[in-house]
């Protein structure tokens, strides 16, 4: 065997090529294009003979790196074959990949994208509501001032207060952030409403040193189409709005938010940064990837509507001609609509239908994989979400960082209640009290109940018996239960009353006679009997004196028949005789002589 290698390619191949200029060669047609390109191919396989070289086609990008060899600098490396330009190895970036370059870069595409993944992933719903709601389940608004908590639980009846908090923190989970806008009723200086604005439309600016916030409005479409609308509709609907907003929205400029209406609360990658960010935001690229694999299944399911249908025609000594070809299709596609055809023809034909059995791609371990990093992303032991794959004791670590991360979450909103909701209305009500010669504003507490994300019983048992030995308070107790000790103690009194009135309409009834009992109405009220009146002469309470005394009391001048003593005295219209004078007849404090001077 020669094994002398060509280092040049063959004259004839170099001639042929030669012959087929570029532009002759684009000019022809596709057929003529692939017939020219494989009498190349089979011109050199001629040539080279046994001595065949593979081929390198370099993909369109690498192609063109390689034609700017002046800036890529391509490195030569020697090999077996002689002298070969590659490029060296990429150099990796994470801000350059492809699954990061897809990513969205402005903020009103990235909340698009954590709406949609929110309404149509299951797993980001339930995590979102999760943080949202738990943690806030039941506000309390206490005061050491019962006017002052009487005051704002008031408000906070009226303006749905709990119903603003969760909004708030549904936004806050879901966006990254929350701007609640509060409206002042001037009349009363207390909140009209607070609602949660849309983060697409609100600008913020901060200075790099200091703490000031401009927070401003950009109008959407639907205000800007208001404002400069001449229907009468509109017009009464225009004259509503402050005048600040109709100019600025006449002017084409953002509308300036007062910082008293409006508050900021936000979710921050970094200390530094202006606007918050969704946890959603961490698992995009896993949501991207489920999205891709999902679709392959849908691409998957569309192909397996129907099994394959292979008609075969001819045998070994039998070829089917185009003609035998198109008749049995004519009456298969004929046939197609009928559920109970029959197919007469020779044995020549055969029909197969094949099925997809087995060639199904699995994607189920990297949903698994997927799923885990969502979990992981979106803050969420497995087993709050999966109880059968996960267990609840072997998460405990997990849930109490889980709870950790609820009480940062708790304390945020405390504090915006207490100072940008509650705060500015006690100044305006002048709640104030003087504590140590200065003036204090009275700001109402705001707390939760008792958070545990564990099995209850134990905590419970172990609060029933602090209580029992005075180390704790029932009102803790109340709390940890969820309930509200003011509350359960008026339903208790309000039993207890219940009691008492079915007790008593029970003895009623028990004293009445059959007559009385069948002529009562089941719906109306059971009267009471008459008051008798008591032995020894009393007469009803409502007659006047005590019970059982009569209302005056009888002549008690004196025994009866004998006149009254002399002197007169006693009570008037006679009664008792008066008392002797000390030191009268029978020595001092004695009894009266009788008639005649008998001494008794």
């Amino acid at each position: 065997m020669n094994n002398k290698r060509r280092t040049s390619r063959p004259a004839k191949l170099v001639k042929l090529e030669d012959e087929l200029s570029q532009d002759g060669f684009r000019k022809l047609s596709d057929l003529r294009r692939t017939e020219i390109r494989n009498a190349v191919t089979d011109a050199e396989n001629q040539i080279d003979g046994e001595h065949l070289q593979p081929v390198i086609l370099h993909s369109a990008p690498y192609r063109s790196v390689i034609k700017k060899k002046a800036t890529s600098g391509p490195t030569t490396l020697p090999t077996t074959r002689g002298l070969s330009d590659m490029l060296g190895p990429e150099v990796y970036s994470p801000l350059f990949q492809l699954a990061n370059l897809n990513l969205p870069r402005d903020r009103v595409t990235m909340n698009a994208w954590n709406r949609i993944f929110y309404d149509t992933h299951p797993i980001t719903r339930n995590a979102i509501n999760l943080h949202a709601s738990y943690p806030i389940s039941k506000i309390n608004i206490t005061h050491k001032s019962q006017k002052v908590q009487e005051f704002f639980l008031e408000m906070a009846e009226k303006i749905d207060l709990y119903s603003v908090v969760y909004g708030a923190a549904l936004e806050f989970w879901k966006m990254g952030e929350a701007f609640p806008y509060a409206e002042l009723d001037s009349e009363t200086n207390t909140w009209k409403r607070i609602t949660i604005l849309n983060p697409d439309f609100v600008h913020v600016k901060k200075a790099a040193i200091g703490d000031q916030v401009i927070i401003s409005l950009r109008p959407d479409a639907a205000l800007q189409r208001l404002v400069n609308s001449k229907a009468p509709s509109d017009l009464k609907l225009k004259r509503r709005l402050p005048k600040n907003i109709v100019d600025a929205v006449k002017r084409g400029e953002t509308i300036p938010i007062n910082n008293l209406n409006v508050s900021h609360l936000k979710l921050l990658s970094s200390p530094y940064d202006v606007r918050g960010t969704s946890i959603i935001v961490s698992i995009y690229k896993d949501l991207m990837l489920y999205d891709k694999l999902r679709e392959s299944k849908f691409a998957q399911a569309d192909g397996m509507v129907n099994p394959l249908t292979l008609v075969k025609i001819g045998t070994d000594t039998y070829k089917a001609t185009q003609a035998d070809i198109d008749a049995h299709k004519i009456a298969l596609e004929e046939a197609q609509y009928d559920k109970d055809f029959k197919l007469v023809t020779h044995d020549g034909v055969s029909i197969e239908r094949i099925g997809f059995s087995g060639g199904v791609l699995d994607i189920s371990p990297d949903i698994e994989l997927i799923n885990n990093n969502i979990y992981a992303g979106l803050m969420v032991p497995k087993a709050l979400m999966d109880q059968e794959t996960a267990t609840y004791a072997s998460s405990s670590v997990g849930l109490e960082v889980l709870r950790q991360r609820y009480d940062i979450f708790r304390n945020m909103m405390k504090k915006w209640l207490e100072q940008k909701v509650f705060a500015p209305i006690s100044e305006l009500q002048d709640f104030f009290e003087f504590k140590d010669g200065e003036k204090v504003l009275q700001v109402p507490n705001v707390d939760f109940n008792h958070m545990n994300l564990y099995d209850m019983n134990d905590y419970i048992q172990s609060i029933s018996g602090f209580v029992g030995s005075k180390e704790v308070s029932i009102h803790t107790l109340y709390r940890s239960l969820g309930l509200s000790y003011e509350e359960e103690m008026k339903k208790l009194d309000q039993e207890a009353i219940d009691f008492a009135i079915r007790t008593r309409k029970a003895t009623i009834l028990g004293e009445m006679r059959l007559n009385e009992l069948e002529g009562l109405d089941p719906e109306g009220t059971i009267p009471e009997p008459a008051e008798t009146a008591l032995p020894g002469g009393g007469v009803p309470e409502d007659e006047g004196g005590l019970p059982g005394m009569a209302p005056e009391l009888p002549d008690m001048g004196g025994a009866p028949g004998a006149p009254p003593a002399p002197g007169g005295g006693g009570l008037e219209g006679g009664g008792l005789p008066p008392m002797p004078e000390a030191g009268g007849p029978g020595g001092p404090g004695g009894l009266p002589e009788p008639a005649g001077g008998e001494p008794v």
